[in-house]
């Protein structure tokens, strides 16, 4: 983008949001962006109007929360304006009787969570980065080994407010689920990566604080027992998580090629109870780890700088074979048997700083096993400077339909180009 081009975007949104709107210097790069303007809204008007300036202009933008996720996602095409939610933060209302809460996209969800958690509810929402934002969280629906017990992000959200490109409001859904008829639309805009549109606030559905915990840690051989004992022990009664690690990846000492099981059993204290003695009978059990299945959920969205990280969606069948496909040296494994996820970390190989001829190896296994299991793979952190042209959602059904709903919310690409599945 042109200086002078870039001066008038500027112009046109400080006429609608004063020094809301600023000169980025020096310039700030960002998901693959080279940002020159930034444009930080406090109110839901000062949003729309914005967008409708931007449009007006045809300047995309790139959509940024708290700005803890922006590595997730393929890199922004053609933007130069970052347009921040940070502002658009705070709970609008709360019902502890009825456990729902309103708060806006803003707002950091560590807030959220102790704001709730006061009043004696549980925010449903486990990403594996907690220094993130609302919005950022329902923009990405990437969810933590809990979501076996508290559903995934969009089962979380009863109604949201969003703004178009075009600076339309549009409301979908409200604090009631009877509210919803037809089509559920805030299901849509959940995990579309802010491409549809901007999440303003959102109604949240919580929920209640469980009466009893119990962790329980294994250490077992890398067999389809195993695999099958995780399986059974997440679809027991109270399982909240259930999730198998590479012992490099753990505190304890095991013998090579052993596994760490880390079940978390949640609810009332007789279910809890029954389901962690069922787990034990037999076995010999780990003294917990520090954090239990928080230092799982940290581990998993713990950054690799200059490697790869990946998330691996199966049937549950197919979990221990792709679990052999990628396991090696230099590999890290995690996996959640019930939703059957794996994530695999690979570290760099130490062939030089410039050489990534690892990268394609990688890259190629991942491949092989998508179409050998009918996998899907999102690549969830590349190292910075590697060559090509790669999408990080490999294997994505459905990308005709996905275009088609991109361009009737979004014609002019205006938000987060190209970040999306096939470059949506």
């Amino acid at each position: 983008m042109g200086v002078a081009a870039n001066s008038s975007c500027l112009e046109a949104l400080r006429e609608v949001v004063g020094e809301g709107a600023s000169a980025l210097e020096p310039a700030r790069g960002v998901a693959g962006g080279h940002f020159v303007t930034e444009v930080a809204p406090k109110t839901i008007e000062e949003l729309s109007d914005s967008l409708r300036a931007l449009t007006a202009q045809g300047e995309s933008v790139l959509v940024e929360g708290a700005g803890t996720q922006m590595h997730y996602g393929n890199p922004v095409e053609g933007a130069a304006t970052l347009l921040s939610c940070r502002n658009l933060s705070g709970v609008v209302e709360f019902d502890s009787a009825d456990g729902v809460i309103q708060a806006g996209a803003g707002t950091p969800l560590r807030e959220l969570a102790e704001v709730v958690a006061a009043e004696g509810w549980l925010l449903p929402l486990d990403p594996p980065d907690r220094g993130g934002s609302l919005g950022g969280v329902l923009a990405t629906a990437v969810s933590g080994p809990r979501e076996r017990g508290l559903g995934p992000v969009r089962d979380a959200v009863l109604g949201l407010d969003t703004v178009l490109a075009s600076g339309d409001r549009a409301r979908c859904g409200a604090r009631v689920v009877k509210n919803v008829t037809g089509y559920d639309m805030a299901k849509l805009y959940v995990g579309s990566l802010g491409t549809l549109g901007v999440i303003e606030k959102a109604w949240l559905r919580l929920k209640p604080v469980p009466l009893s915990c119990r962790l329980v840690e294994l250490e077992v051989p890398p067999s389809d027992e195993t695999f099958a004992l995780a399986l059974a022990a997440v679809r027991r009664g109270s399982a909240r998580g259930v999730a198998l690690r590479s012992v490099a990846a753990n505190s304890h000492e095991g013998p090579e090629g052993s596994l760490g099981l880390v079940a978390e059993f949640a609810g009332e204290a007789p279910a809890t109870e029954a389901d962690a003695d069922w787990l034990l009978r037999g076995r010999t059990a780990w003294a917990p780890a520090e954090g239990g299945m928080d230092a799982v959920r940290d581990l998993q969205g713990l950054p690799l700088p200059g490697g790869l990280r990946a998330r691996v969606h199966v049937l549950p069948a197919g979990l221990a074979e792709a679990w052999r496909c990628l396991e090696g040296p230099g590999v890290e494994l995690l996996a959640y048997p019930e939703p059957a996820v794996l994530h695999a970390r690979f570290a760099p190989r130490p062939n030089g700083a410039d050489d990534f001829a690892w990268l394609g190896e990688v890259l190629t296994r991942l491949d092989g096993m998508r179409h050998s299991l009918d996998a899907q793979v999102v690549i969830e952190e590349m190292p910075a400077g590697a060559p090509g042209d790669h999408d990080v959602f490999r294997g994505t059904p459905n990308l005709g339909l996905m275009r088609a709903i991109k361009d009737r919310f979004d014609p002019s690409r205006i938000l987060n180009p190209g970040r999306f599945a096939g470059r949506i």
